[in-house]
């Protein structure tokens, strides 16, 4: 199965009877979501889940569990939402009991700029979508399961912070 990373309102994003729930879930718990509505969505490409884990495993390893916590708190599958403000990560209940995963926007930000340090990547478009482009093409750095991962993440997080909206990582 696969993850697709997604900038946009919650409305425009999921189809209407989920889209109702995980609005009000999220007016309910942070307020003016509303204010995300309206905006089209836009995708970063489509990556296998396994990618996901090994991703946020050399995440963790790289930059500790302390300073890897937004990264973490989407879990292994990886389904939840970066919100475009400071929170502490939390887990929100579902009315079908499942959990919407919710972390920080501008606290993903700072753990991608110091993975973008640490692993000597670029954090601006121009550079990543050249890390894509070699995904597609074949060979190179993008050759690394984690690079290719952070290419599609930090392209689709600079999207979200632009339009001041959320990213969705949904599969």
């Amino acid at each position: 199965m696969s993850l697709c990373f997604t900038v946009g309102g919650t409305r425009e994003t999921f189809d209407e009877s989920y889209a109702t729930e995980v609005a009000c879930l999220l007016d309910n718990a942070f307020g003016a979501e509303g204010d995300w509505e309206g905006v089209a969505p836009r995708r970063f490409g489509e990556l296998d889940r396994d990618l996901w884990a090994e991703f946020r495993g050399r995440a963790v390893a790289t930059l500790g569990v302390d300073e890897s916590t937004n990264v973490q708190a989407l879990g292994e599958s990886g389904h939840g939402v970066f919100l475009p403000s400071p929170l502490q990560a939390v887990s929100l209940r579902l009315k079908a009991g499942d959990h919407l995963h919710c972390a920080s926007l501008p606290g993903l930000r700072n753990e991608l700029e110091e993975l973008a340090k640490r692993w000597e990547l670029p954090l601006h478009d121009a550079g990543l979508e050249a890390i894509v482009r070699e995904q597609i093409d074949g060979g190179g750095v993008a050759d690394s399961p984690e690079v290719v991962v952070f290419a599609h993440l930090a392209l689709a997080a600079n999207e979200a912070v632009r339009r001041d909206c959320p990213l969705w990582i949904v599969g």
